[in-house]
């Protein structure tokens, strides 16, 4: 992947998820639902992005943004499990599983009709 398309995708990443950070924190419908561990998740999905361009970029200490880069990174994936992030991974493994489940409810076995 060519370095621009890399450095455009971590910036619209960054606005998007600034945005839904400020989302949660304006709008009243979605801050009474929002829990501190909900702020928590947002702020480690952003951390290792931000760290990983200004490591990239050499802005700021190298060694120290490139350090945060990899140790937010681990967190990260420690993290997801067992949070809602899960559901990026786990959303193909639910469908997977209703369908098959659903299938097996009309009478359908395993792709025969």
């Amino acid at each position: 992947m060519p370095d621009s398309w890399a450095d455009t995708l971590t910036i619209v990443f960054l606005v998007c998820a600034a945005f839904l950070l400020v989302r949660r924190l304006v709008r009243p419908e979605v801050r009474i639902l929002t829990t501190a561990w909900d702020y928590t998740v947002i702020i480690l999905t952003i951390i290792p992005f931000a760290t990983g361009f200004l490591a990239y970029h050499q802005w700021g200490p190298y060694e120290l943004m490139l350090i945060l880069h990899v140790l937010f990174s681990q967190i990260l994936l420690i993290v997801i499990p067992f949070s809602k992030l899960g559901h990026m991974i786990l959303w193909f493994f639910t469908r997977s599983v209703i369908g098959v489940e659903m299938g097996a409810r009309r009478g359908h076995v395993h792709g025969k009709c």
